[in-house]
């Protein structure tokens, strides 16, 4: 390690480092052995306190077999959710008969109205949606089967 001379007062001093470990250090002072600890910086406490963060890596594990879709009703048109959000409006109630194109549902998603249209013509057979409803991204909003 390097070898320092100091003069203090009239007094000289020949320091030199013996050993340093992150915070502590060995230093020896005309012969003598000294264990010092330092002080961290200003910096290098912000550097310690932001932790490291690493991911693991993804595997796909064997044996595993896909899930199927859960199966929807057959001929019927469901209406989903297509983003997260709140229900403003529900147009149409169970019986009323509607045209694809029509709007069912007016929700709000991301600060913005959303009209939601029946992708098919027939008869509502469940609504499942209230206003005022928060409701996910996929959620079944309301059932139409076609008449």
């Amino acid at each position: 390690m390097n070898t320092y001379k100091f003069k203090i007062y009239g007094h000289e001093f020949e320091t030199r480092v013996v050993r340093r470990d992150e915070d502590e250090v060995v230093i020896s002072v005309n012969g003598q052995e000294y264990k010092a600890y330092l002080e961290p910086t200003k910096r290098q406490m912000q550097v310690k306190a932001m932790p490291k963060v690493t991911r693991p890596a993804v595997t796909q594990a064997e044996g595993l077999k896909k899930t199927a879709a859960p199966s929807e009703a057959k001929g019927a048109g469901v209406v989903k959710a297509p983003l997260p959000g709140l229900i403003l409006k529900v147009t149409v109630k169970e019986g009323d008969s509607v045209k694809a194109g029509d709007t069912v549902c007016i929700m709000e998603a991301m600060k913005m109205q959303n009209t939601i249209s029946a992708p098919m013509s027939g008869v509502v057979s469940k609504v499942s949606a209230a206003e005022g409803q928060s409701v996910l991204e996929s959620a079944e909003l309301l059932v139409i089967n076609p008449a």
